[in-house]
């Protein structure tokens, strides 16, 4: 099987794996315990309240009608990036409204709201980190600012923040609490899934024994690094900044081997949300015999 081919086949997974999550924590948590949702979901909500329209039902046409509309606003490209989500998610929400509620919300509500944030966050996470969307305000967004320039944040907040308001009203004004505390454990999961695995720490050396240093780290530790040029601010000696990016179960041996070398070396840590290039999402190269 073709490379391209294979790639494609794991990326529609990822995307109805996330999916999925977002739709069993929507059904089994979220709607059951009268949570205000946000996008296509809440305005499947509200129809549901007034006119008793499945929500799997109405949020499949939001999504498709959104997807006529991308095709004539925004192109083709827009349908191809967005057409299994749109579609997978309300057939997915269909499929698990059919089933019981999720086993603690009526012992341990708490426990099941964290739960079912944990499952909305990851599936929002897994499906934008495979380049698709679930459809809703995220269409909304992207057709409105092709074709009329507004802002994307903007439109999400807007949609998302309104339809929320509207059905948190339709509840009586209840689990506003709630409610809120699951929008909040959903955005840190999403944020944590969308760069899992992704995280680095980034070193900054400075030291006049910089080639040794360059040389443990190379040698022992295996770690790439990059040589910056640079002159001290005090003395306007000139010299190399060693910069090296290194998973965070290396820190301890690579600050070792500094310290061995220099203990004296200045250097500062940080924390970097993606690495890609050679030696993270490229094969290293590999280091020549005898140097």
């Amino acid at each position: 099987m073709k490379p391209a081919v294979v790639k494609y086949i794991g990326r529609l997974l990822r995307v109805f794996l996330g999916n999925g999550l977002l739709a069993y924590g929507i059904a089994a948590v979220y709607l059951p315990a009268n949570l205000a949702v946000g996008g296509s979901t809440g305005v499947g909500v509200i129809l549901y309240e007034f006119w008793g329209i499945d929500p799997a039902v109405s949020v499949f046409i939001i999504n498709l009608a959104l997807l006529l509309a991308g095709w004539f606003c925004v192109g083709k490209e827009f349908v191809v990036n967005t057409v299994a989500g749109s579609l997978a998610y309300p057939l997915f929400l269909g499929i698990f409204q059919r089933l019981p509620p999720f086993p603690l919300l009526e012992t341990e509500p708490f426990a099941a709201i964290v739960c079912g944030a944990f499952f909305v966050g990851a599936g929002v996470g897994v499906t934008l980190r495979a380049g698709a969307s679930t459809g809703g305000s995220d269409s909304l967004a992207v057709i409105l600012n092709r074709s009329v320039h507004f802002p994307i944040p903007v439109v999400k907040m807007v949609s998302d923040y309104g339809v929320m308001a509207a059905t948190f009203l339709l509840t009586g004004g209840q689990n506003l609490v709630f409610s809120v505390m699951a929008l909040a454990m959903e955005t840190l999961v999403m944020n944590r899934a969308l760069m899992m695995g992704a995280s680095q720490l980034q070193l900054m050396v400075i030291s006049d024994r910089y080639e040794e240093i360059r040389e443990v780290l190379l040698k022992e530790e295996e770690t790439g690094v990059t040589m910056l040029h640079g002159d001290a601010g005090l003395r306007r000696i000139p010299g190399s900044v060693v910069l090296c990016v290194i998973p965070n179960k290396k820190l301890f041996h690579v600050k070792s081997a500094i310290h061995r070398v220099d203990p004296n070396a200045f250097f500062t840590i940080a924390e970097v949300k993606e690495v890609q290039g050679q030696g993270f999402t490229i094969q290293r190269i590999p280091q020549p015999v005898g140097k």
